[in-house]
């Protein structure tokens, strides 16, 4: 049995670094893991991906045989990796068991909010998967961008219905009270209602309750934990966390949104 994570998140948020730390973590600790690449427009990697959509399209290929620039391409080749899904799942389905890690595009929307992201998805998730995503701790240390960045890890949720798996990322860019604030903030939301309101001064306070209300249940049930992809900080709660998956039940298999088109 595999369990296949897909890392998003916003550009700069780490996630290829983030696929390069836990793959090297996973491999020191004796794990089973493979690793995927389906950002075509990747040109250096701190890693040597297992199987790699590179091998059958790059960006740069697709920009120049189609004229397109570089953001054109970029969704260009999203769809046309369609066309190479069945070869990634065949290399995936090589692998008897462990943990299939997938680096996704830079540009997260391209992947997640588009038809083609969905379906490579569902032909990838050949027995469990689940959404890694990540959030950049460096925009995270005042209350309006931390709801921005948990908004952004909401509509995810919502959008591709998979067990999902929230990382501020960057931990070691943080003191430690910006740690202990952030952590106050993921598991109260009235304390980040308190400074939100001290820091959006004049905002309605009706708009600030209603906006906390939106990510209180998804807070409550998804939570946020802190990690470093520089100092693999926080990776053994991560790999507890996959384990809990791995070995869970029906509720974690592909939901039938996914299923079909």
């Amino acid at each position: 049995m595999r369990l296949t994570a897909f890392v998003l998140g916003p550009a700069g948020s780490g996630k290829t670094t983030f696929v390069a730390s836990f793959s090297q973590w996973a491999y020191n600790e004796s794990i089973p893991v493979l690793t995927l690449n389906l950002d075509p427009a990747a040109e250096d990697l701190p890693y040597i991906p297992d199987i790699d959509i590179r091998e059958y399209l790059t960006a740069r290929e697709v920009m120049e045989r189609y004229e397109l620039g570089p953001n054109g391409a970029i969704v260009a080749s999203m769809d046309l990796i369609l066309n190479y899904v069945e070869k990634l799942r065949s290399g995936v389905e090589d692998e008897e068991e462990g943990y299939v890690v997938v680096d996704t595009p830079g540009q997260m929307e391209v992947f997640a909010f588009r038809h083609s992201g969905e379906h490579v998805i569902r032909e990838l998730c050949t027995d469990k998967c689940v959404v890694i995503f990540l959030i950049d701790a460096l925009l995270s240390t005042s209350p309006s961008n931390f709801i921005s960045q948990v908004f952004l890890a909401t509509s995810i949720f919502y959008k591709l219905r998979l067990p999902q798996l929230n990382l501020l990322n960057k931990a070691d860019l943080l003191s430690q009270k910006d740690k202990e604030r952030i952590r106050e903030w993921s598991r109260n939301t009235d304390r980040i209602g308190e400074d939100l309101e001290i820091e959006a001064q004049g905002i309605e306070r009706i708009l600030t309750r209603n906006i906390l209300m939106a990510i209180k249940d998804f807070l409550d049930f998804s939570s946020i934990s802190i990690v470093s992809s520089k100092t693999m900080e926080g990776f053994e709660n991560v790999y507890l966390e996959l384990q809990r998956l791995y070995k869970g039940g029906e509720d974690f298999e592909l939901p039938e949104h996914l299923r079909e088109f």
